[in-house]
């Protein structure tokens, strides 16, 4: 007999959810408890700090099939990348991070590096210049080195700001320095070349048979700190972030350097100005441009559209780029060109990215006034892109509404616009249609270039205050729209005016979402912060405000903090991100504990997979309810082998087996029983048809073999053996390897 999951139908007598009565106790894995004194978890109603969000605290959403799950998380990833591309460009999104400090780093002193790449939409990919490590338990801070290779050829893109020669005069005379700027703006390369030319000017640079420079980056962990000994004749940057109280620890590392002759470079931000402070001034657009397109190119482009590019280009750049963009609009330029993409394309492409242009041909066309509603069809379509034509209409109309409202219009001072067409609304605004994602969902709408979404939602915004509250009120109602995508480029349009205007939008949307008892509204309070935090001037601001709420005791707070850190957000900071998952997951919410699961699953990838297996494994060992749920059901998502999203049993040539065979303990043993419930289940309903799915390549690869005895040797062997014989009717495994793990499970030695 087997049960809806296709799984065999269990014995639920007197030993139901405690084990008892199992078989004699076995060799024990890394969980040294003996598996037949496992405990089921009971799940009690929440206080009044817990909320218990739509549905319930007892409403499980881990009752759902795991493949279901899974599969309608991978969708909500899509959605997301596919809205924000939309909304900021090709690589906008992307373009916001200091490019400036492209280098690999190794990490001393015990530091693990996350070395995440960015990825544009046309396939260029290039190394993710923020550094983030995970944060030892003693508090120590970790130190990374530039290596030689990449100092060097720092030095060679660099371009130096305008600030830079009174920085390295500072740095010559002075052991601390202060450097004032926004992020994304070059000011780390900036302190890095200063630290570099002082290094090597003095002579104390890295020897011949050395491979890394004597410059560094000091990563200071929260809570209390052992400030390391610094190396003399180093230098070294530390960068401190909005609300970072750290005076005590910088007067310290002050008093280092100047024993040990280092120099320190301080990156603050632009407000508060506590200290006096270098005010860094970005390099002019032109010549970072050139020095970028030049590197880039190389010498696999043709020089003559180089030169055509250069001359079109560099004299109509209206310099309110950061650095950052610039540079990246500069190699996208190149990539797209070595794809065999026209030259004019190209140009065009630019010009509407880097100039006025594009911002100017907005405005004309928000301000004509033929068709009636075409300034409402522009913000619907630049709100709902690439959404069905009948919801932009709609939505067109709604807007149209509300600003009537507002102004009360009366019929008889204007035309009524009940016949207007829509290719008319198409013209006005230069959209065009594409094709339906599903058969019956009808056309869909674009704007006709890239970042001219975002474009015509910053005009609207800054240059037509008159309807900005018929706007707010607009948005609102679009992310209660049934369909989730509309939810989705709704709630990213609201992040779109964050960049803006934080303030407003933090008071008309994201404190009463977060507030809320809903989880549809904790979804769309993420969105917001997710598109908030594509700016990059605005990241740090955003980040801050996600502490915020990871630290307050009501369940909302926590809860839009998780699901912002299962977004891009927490994919350039996964340290961060870690460390409010572990501090959010050890109380037990079937809810919360749900959306730290979905958040885990979202950060891992290759790269982040070790770290963020240790860390699931560190929650097991710690024993607290909440940390060995999540672990659980962020394990079951990590090991499924039903999506791409997952990397499956790709886990065990990864991760350290100690790690996989204690969650998958967890995640075999762990029972759940909600209040009112006298049987217990698993938390994970389906782990076992995940674990199966390792069992099946037992003989293929090693490291899978190993994890998959040594779990057999200390699970549940009356239940182990359960699964084995249904197995091996269902003809899943073969034979020979039932009677391997039978073996194994009645601790026989385990077969050659």
């Amino acid at each position: 007999m087997s049960d809806d999951r296709g799984n065999p139908a269990q014995d639920t007598g007197s030993g139901a959810g405690t084990n008892e009565g199992a078989g004699a106790q076995r060799p024990d894995g890394p969980d040294s408890r003996p598996p037949g004194r496992e405990l089921a978890v009971r799940v009690e109603r929440p206080d009044g700090t817990a909320d218990p969000g739509d549905g319930g605290q007892d409403a499980d959403p881990g009752e759902r099939r795991l493949h279901e799950s899974i599969a309608d998380e991978a969708r909500d990833r899509r959605e997301r990348d596919d809205s924000l591309r939309d909304l900021f460009g090709n690589a906008s999104v992307d373009a916001g991070r200091d490019v400036y400090g492209n280098v690999r780093n190794t990490a001393s002193d015990g530091g693990t590096i996350f070395q995440g790449s960015t990825v544009f939409q046309n396939g260029t990919s290039f190394h993710d210049s923020t550094f983030n490590f995970t944060e030892s338990g003693d508090g120590r801070c970790v130190i990374t080195h530039l290596r030689i290779q990449d100092a060097d050829e720092l030095l060679e893109w660099f371009v130096p700001p305008v600030s830079q020669e009174s920085l390295e005069m500072r740095v010559e005379t002075e052991t601390l320095v202060f450097l004032r700027g926004a992020e994304g703006t070059g000011r780390r390369s900036a302190a890095r070349a200063a630290l570099l030319n002082w290094v090597r000017k003095r002579g104390s640079a890295a020897s011949s048979d050395e491979t890394e420079e004597h410059v560094g980056e000091i990563r200071l962990p929260r809570g209390k700190v052992d400030v390391p000994e610094l190396r003399r004749g180093h230098g070294y940057l530390l960068e401190l972030t909005s609300g970072d109280g750290r005076v005590r620890e910088i007067d310290h590392l002050s008093d280092l350097a100047v024993r040990y002759e280092c120099r320190l470079v301080v990156l603050i931000p632009l407000k508060p100005a506590v200290r006096p402070a270098i005010d860094h001034v970005p390099a002019s657009d032109q010549a970072v441009f050139l020095r970028w397109l030049h590197h880039a190119a190389r010498t696999d482009v043709d020089p003559r559209q180089l030169a055509e590019i250069e001359q079109t280009i560099t004299a109509r750049l209206d310099g309110e780029h950061s650095p950052s963009f610039v540079a990246t609009q500069a190699r996208q330029a190149v990539h797209r060109l070595r794809k065999g993409h026209s030259l004019a394309a190209v140009v065009e492409d630019l010009l509407d990215e880097l100039t006025g242009r594009l911002r100017e041909d907005i405005r004309r066309r928000i301000d004509t006034r033929d068709p009636v509603l075409g300034g409402c069809f522009m913000a619907a379509v630049a709100a709902l892109h690439g959404c069905p034509e009948m919801v932009i209409s709609r939505a067109a109309m709604d807007l149209a509404e509300r600003i009537d409202e507002d102004w009360k219009v009366h019929d008889k001072r204007r035309t009524r616009p009940i016949w207007e067409e829509l290719q008319s609304w198409l013209d006005s605004t230069k959209s065009r249609t594409g094709p339906s994602p599903r058969p019956g969902d009808g056309r869909t709408l674009l704007l006709d270039r890239p970042r001219a979404p975002g474009t015509a939602l910053r005009v609207l915004w800054e240059e037509h205050p008159t309807i900005r509250e018929a706007l707010i009120q607009w948005l609102r109602r679009l992310t209660e729209h049934p369909d989730p995508g509309v939810q989705t480029r709704a709630a990213h349009a609201v992040g779109m005016f964050a960049t803006f205007d934080f303030d407003t939008i933090n008071t008309r949307f994201l404190g009463e979402w977060s507030a809320s008892r809903s989880s549809h509204d904790h979804r769309r309070a993420a969105l917001v912060l997710e598109a908030a935090a594509c700016d990059v001037q605005l990241k740090d601001r955003v980040h801050a405000h996600l502490r915020d709420l990871a630290s307050s005791v009501r369940y909302g707070h926590r809860s839009v903090a998780v699901r912002a850190y299962g977004s891009r957000i927490g994919l350039e900071a996964p340290a961060e991100a870690l460390r409010v998952l572990r501090s959010v997951s050890v109380r037990l919410n079937l809810r919360l504990n749900h959306e730290i699961a979905v958040t885990v699953a979202n950060l891992c990838h290759p790269g982040t997979a070790p770290a963020i297996v240790g860390e699931l494994s560190a929650w097991v060992t710690a024993g607290s309810d909440g940390g060995r749920y999540s672990a659980a059901l962020a394990f079951g998502r990590l090991a499924a082998p039903w999506s791409t999203a997952s990397l499956g049993p790709v886990l065990a040539g990864l991760c350290e087996s100690d790690h996989l065979v204690r969650l998958w303990q967890n995640a075999l043993r762990l029972r759940i029983a909600s209040k009112g419930s006298d049987w217990p289940r698993l938390a994970l309903p389906d782990a076992w048809d995940v674990f199966c799915a390792w069992v099946r390549l037992h003989d293929e690869h090693h490291d899978t073999r190993v994890v998959v005895d040594r779990v057999a040797a200390t699970v549940d062997a009356r239940e182990l053996e359960l699964y084995l014989r249904f197995w091996r009717r269902r003809r899943r495994i073969s034979q020979e390897l039932y009677s391997h793990l039978m073996g194994m499970s009645k601790g026989a030695t385990p077969c050659s």
